[in-house]
């Protein structure tokens, strides 16, 4: 880099956004774009709930930095994940704007994958998911993030779950659903088919989509009947028959790539369940999807389980009883094969681009200390390894992957 452009960063990062507002502390250019947010008083972001008032600058990875602030709100977001050291936050714009190359929306997230030591887990993840034939798949950049002044590292900025014409494409009458062990939407509900986790007895299930305020008694009752209706088929003695049984109400493409996102990247989230997303429109048939939370996947653990990972989750431990939909999975899986086996080219180059900026942030956060939300065990296994011996052993075991499910399914 030369003198010149030294300066030119140097002095980027000191120009105040506004009157009164803190300053920057400078460090490293990464080659990364940065993420700017000055709090209105500085305030701290100390809630999930309560949403701060503060102005939105972003400088590209050229240096580059976007005429006007933008207004926005920030708060916290996750629920294990806002409990580590390294926050989350969920970031609304006053207006749609496109951020970074992603299309225009008020509604983004920062994810701080803390607990991995690669970086790269939830970014690869969803270049996986996007090789599917999944309606849509969340959109991300890889950013340094600077709040009030100080540099809290790499960061994820993400496109939110959300509904719209540049996101999840819904009809005004469709749904997006979520099942999550956490049961803490407004609108939830149990059904006593299929595998869950320890703490239900049966699958939570809640609408995401409509919000609460608009969804009528009638959608209500109407989105309940069609899932109660279609974990009868699916558990039904006909439940293999095409007019009869589940492929009557489930999608059975989109159930077949979201298996094969999960169990690509050892992610075993379908057993809890966790951030497990569906959704149904007018008058569709259920789908599955989109992906999202993959902070926890490629680990170790997953070579052990012979590509056999998830097979009983859900409503999977079901569907894998038809030879139908087995054989519909391993040729999926086939299809998708060569453009799989080039992601290993993927993870050679985050590794080379985050370079700078894994040693920056791990200079700010250790993410072992996620033991203290997993019972004393390490999540991913590989948070005191070095950042380059975390991405060949997550590079090697996603290979492995690969492998064990071409022999296995």
């Amino acid at each position: 880099m030369s003198v010149f452009r030294k300066i030119f960063l140097f002095c980027v990062l000191m120009i105040p956004l506004a009157a009164g507002a803190v300053e920057r502390t400078p460090f490293t250019h990464t080659g990364l774009p940065v993420l700017y947010i000055d709090t209105e008083g500085g305030a701290a972001i100390e809630s999930k709930e309560v949403r701060i008032a503060a102005q939105l600058r972003i400088q590209d990875a050229d240096g580059r930095e976007v005429p006007e602030p933008l207004a926005c709100t920030v708060k916290g977001r996750g629920n294990t994940t806002w409990r580590w050291p390294k926050k989350p936050y969920r970031l609304r714009l006053a207006d749609d704007v496109p951020l970074l190359g992603m299309p225009a929306h008020r509604d983004w997230v920062l994810l701080a994958n803390f607990c991995d030591r690669t970086l790269m887990r939830n970014l690869l993840a969803m270049k996986v998911s996007s090789l599917t034939s999944l309606d849509w798949t969340p959109r991300c950049v890889p950013v340094e993030l600077v709040i009030n002044g100080k540099h809290l590292g790499q960061y994820l900025l993400s496109e939110s779950v959300a509904v719209g014409p540049d996101r999840l494409n819904l009809a005004p009458g469709g749904y997006l659903l979520e099942s999550d062990f956490h049961f803490d939407n407004e609108v939830q509900w149990e059904d006593y088919h299929g595998s869950s986790s320890y703490l239900f007895c049966g699958i939570p299930f809640a609408v995401k989509y409509p919000p609460a305020k608009e969804l009528t008694p009638e959608r209500e009752t109407f989105i309940k009947k069609y899932v109660k209706d279609a974990a009868a088929a699916l558990y039904g003695k006909d439940f293999a028959d095409p007019e009869k049984g589940y492929a009557a109400y489930l999608d059975i493409d989109s159930f077949v790539d979201y298996w094969l996102v999960f169990n690509i990247m050892g992610n075993s989230e379908l057993r809890h369940p966790g951030s497990v997303y569906m959704h149904l429109d007018e008058g569709g048939k259920l789908k599955a999807g989109p992906c999202w939370d993959f902070d926890w996947c490629l680990t170790k653990n997953a070579l052990r389980t012979a590509g056999t990972l998830n097979k009983r989750a859900f409503w999977y431990g079901r569907l894998f009883k038809d030879p139908a939909f087995c054989a519909k999975v391993r040729a999926r899986f086939m299809e998708l094969l060569p453009e799989l086996r080039r992601i290993p080219e993927e993870i050679d180059n985050y590794k080379a681009k985050f370079a700078a900026s894994a040693q920056l942030n791990f200079a700010l956060w250790n993410p072992a200390r996620d033991r203290w939300e997993n019972k004393g065990l390490l999540v991913n296994g590989d948070e005191n390894l070095s950042f380059e011996d975390a991405v060949t052993q997550l590079r090697a075991t996603y290979i492995s992957r690969l492998d064990l499910l071409e022999n296995n399914l």
